[in-house]
């Protein structure tokens, strides 16, 4: 597998592929742009012997489910139950990949439970996802997890040097992406990237030190931003840079730590629920 990190990860499934006793579903759960969705993909060219990925896209026995952004929708988990019911085309297995299965809402959740609970066949499940919490605790009973980490910052610049990055710009861009090599790719291929990055970073540090009119004011003008998903995760992102420099002092730790989980649970209810998003920024806002 042509991908940076995860090494240990890489080898099991590979073990698991030689051995033939794949297991019926699986969960791949990490951080975010870590390349837990890469591996799913290679995961299932390895199993069906394919070369690349425009082959395994267009094996009719493959099928991905990917959220439209904000949620996954029932007919999307219906459509794939058919598929799955239906004898394989041309290879022992069926393979079904859920990329974000955490925007499965509560009752799409239970529509799939019936899939894990009733396999049909030789079909085989991954389902992907940087919060494995907000599954139901019936599915992921039912799902052997493999969990992925951080990439090292290392790794990151090798990967960005081999891009065509000069050393200096990888190690910039490696500070910043947090150990998330997708990430660290995107900054590197789209300089307006970076500048948005340092504009988010100067807006929180701006906010934890505003008075409650100035927060609520940025609360509005946010409200009409397009990429208020791409700002929280910057800032997601700078809080646990922080709270690891602040790792040694009890105290900044427990407050930065609930800083990030005000942030996840903000970015949740914004990218999969219809609150209010004004009064979800509002909230976060006064708690940053």
């Amino acid at each position: 597998m042509d991908i940076i990190g995860h090494e240990k990860q890489k080898a099991l499934l590979q073990r698991i592929v030689k051995r033939g006793n794949i297991p019926h579903a699986l969960l791949f759960s990490g951080p975010e742009k870590t390349g837990k969705k890469k591996i799913a993909l290679e995961f299932a060219k390895m199993i069906f012997k394919e070369d690349s990925d425009a082959d395994l896209i267009e094996n009719p026995d493959f099928f991905m489910v990917s959220s439209s952004g904000r949620e996954i929708k029932i007919e999307q988990i219906r459509e794939l139950q058919e598929k799955l019911s239906l004898k394989p085309y041309s290879h022992y297995f069926k393979i079904g990949i859920i990329d974000d299965a955490h925007l499965m809402k509560r009752e799409v959740q239970s529509a799939f439970l019936k899939t894990l609970e009733e396999p049909r066949g030789n079909s085989i499940l991954i389902l992907v996802t940087p919060y494995p919490y907000m599954l139901l605790g019936t599915i992921r009973s039912r799902l052997q997890e493999l969990k992925f980490s951080l990439v090292s910052r290392e790794d990151i610049e090798e990967r960005l040097i081999e891009l065509g990055a000069s050393k200096s710009k990888a190690k910039e861009i490696s500070l910043i992406s947090s150990g998330q090599i997708g990430k660290a790719v995107d900054f590197f291929n789209n300089p307006e990237k970076m500048e948005i990055f340092n504009q988010a970073i100067k807006d929180i540090v701006f906010l934890s030190r505003a008075d409650y009119h100035q927060r609520f004011n940025y609360a509005k003008k946010m409200c009409e931003l397009e990429n208020i998903d791409e700002i929280i995760d910057i800032w997601e992102r700078f809080f646990r840079r922080e709270m690891i420099l602040e790792a040694t002092k009890k105290d900044s730790l427990k407050e930065t730590t609930e800083k990030i989980k005000n942030i996840e649970r903000s970015r949740y209810l914004i990218n999969s629920t219809n609150t209010n998003k004004k009064l979800v920024l509002e909230n976060l806002f006064l708690k940053i």
